[in-house]
């Protein structure tokens, strides 16, 4: 579940955390990266990367956010405090691991609110995702600065690398996946 998922995600962000420098002034002083669990039961948590030279240089991310309202008040507190108040520098606030994919994951009422807040202002930087079409085991890739690329794993032998089937500038739609899968297996 999602807090297994985050006793394995916590680590590697806090590692992140330590390695990724606004400046190199440290003093020689290593960052502090500190943590805190938001809902325990949605296996999330707010971790912040203080860094030596002093607030400007600080880092936030939100480990494992989801569709709930909490987390859009949660992620607009953060934007306003940290990173996007008027007279203040920006500074880097990062969304891992975000149980959404695109408007429609938000439902009804919060998908105009998460557009705004959200979908429109931040890149998709990493994300994979593996599901099945016609029988096949195809996994979506995204690298930033690269396209999204479509794999195929090789059915009639698994241990054969995975071939690519087609890329796209934008995350394609399931529709545009299955077409470009027709294409590749003729």
């Amino acid at each position: 579940g999602p807090q297994e998922t985050l006793r394995y995600l916590s680590p590697l962000v806090s590692n992140l955390l330590k390695k990724v420098t606004m400046t190199d002034n440290t003093g020689g002083l290593a960052v502090k990266v500190t943590e805190q669990i938001l809902l325990d039961f949605d296996g999330s948590a707010l971790q912040t990367s203080e860094h030596p030279a002093g607030p400007l240089y600080d880092i936030q991310a939100i480990l494992q956010p989801n569709t709930d309202g909490y987390y859009l008040k949660t992620i607009e507190a953060i934007q306003q405090q940290f990173s996007n108040s008027d007279g203040k520098p920006e500074r880097l606030f990062l969304l891992v691991n975000p149980a959404w994919r695109d408007r429609s994951s938000w439902g009804f009422f919060g998908g105009k609110k998460a557009e705004e807040l959200i979908l429109n202002r931040y890149e998709t930087t990493y994300a994979i995702d593996q599901f099945v079409v016609r029988g096949r085991k195809v996994s979506l890739l995204k690298c930033w600065s690269e396209d999204w690329v479509v794999y195929v794993g090789n059915s009639d032998n698994p241990s054969l690398p995975a071939q690519i089937v087609a890329t796209f500038s934008d995350r394609p739609e399931y529709k545009e996946i299955d077409a470009a899968l027709l294409k590749h297996i003729g």
